[in-house]
């Protein structure tokens, strides 16, 4: 048991820390980090935008966020769905769906859609 918290707490306080300050920050200010990508290349990578829909997340403005980063609020769901079966591992519950949610197949998905938001959100200037 003791060994659980010490990742726990410190990655409870950096999680809400993280939170915190997206919530009162707009990170459109220059101390937040770029997209090196975008940077570079000019064109936006799969994450462009994730901080500023994070941020329009938190006070509730889920068409604002949509308009930054559809993939990372369409995201949100599934992001929950392996934190559950996280939960659901450790304690030895449903491994029919632990195995699917966690499974090769799921995050395959994952990974080529995460692929073609890159492509679509270049094309259609997203």
């Amino acid at each position: 048991m003791k060994k659980t918290f010490t990742w726990i707490i410190p990655t409870i306080a950096l999680v809400t820390g993280a939170i915190v300050v997206y919530y009162l920050v707009n990170p459109t200010l220059r101390w937040f980090p770029q997209c090196p990508v975008k940077l570079l290349t000019g064109l936006s990578c799969p994450g462009c935008g994730v901080q500023r829909a994070f941020h329009a997340l938190l006070h509730g403005e889920v068409g604002k966020a949509l308009s930054f980063n559809y993939f990372f609020v369409l995201s949100i769901p599934y992001l929950l769905l392996a934190c559950v079966a996280l939960a659901l591992r450790k304690h030895n519950l449903y491994p029919s769906v632990t195995n699917f949610i966690e499974g090769k197949v799921l995050a395959w998905i994952y990974v080529a859609c995460f692929l073609l938001w890159f492509v679509v959100r270049n094309i259609f200037n997203i």
